[in-house]
């Protein structure tokens, strides 16, 4: 806002969003906004709605949940970050079927 210099108010006539909420969602005081609310938002203020970092991991993960095999690979990057079981690393190492992730060894959490 004190980019584009606007004011609570000049933005929420902008929005048709309350000048209230956009000063407690600047200050945190509220949730992040929805996607539509963003998007609203960033329109007002000549933006594009990744700029916001909650709607560029609201994308990710939505990238993510789409591909178990992308989410099997993105674990098993970060598991090599920490200690692994063996039969864990195990399973993590079996190609991915079509349609579903690797199955965890027996006696190992899914």
């Amino acid at each position: 806002m004190q980019q584009r210099d606007l004011s609570y108010r000049q933005l929420a006539y902008k929005t048709r969003l309350s000048a209230g909420y956009l000063n407690h969602l600047t200050k945190g005081r509220r949730p992040v906004p929805a996607d539509p609310v963003i998007r609203t938002i960033a329109a007002a203020l000549r933006v594009e709605p990744e700029y916001f970092i909650e709607y560029r991991l609201r994308q990710v993960l939505d990238v993510v949940e789409s591909s178990s095999r992308l989410t099997d690979t993105l674990y098993g990057i970060l598991l090599l970050q920490a200690p692994v079981s063996d039969a864990m690393k195990a399973a993590l190492e079996q190609p991915v079927e079509d349609g579903g992730g690797a199955q965890p060894p027996a006696g190992e959490p899914r």
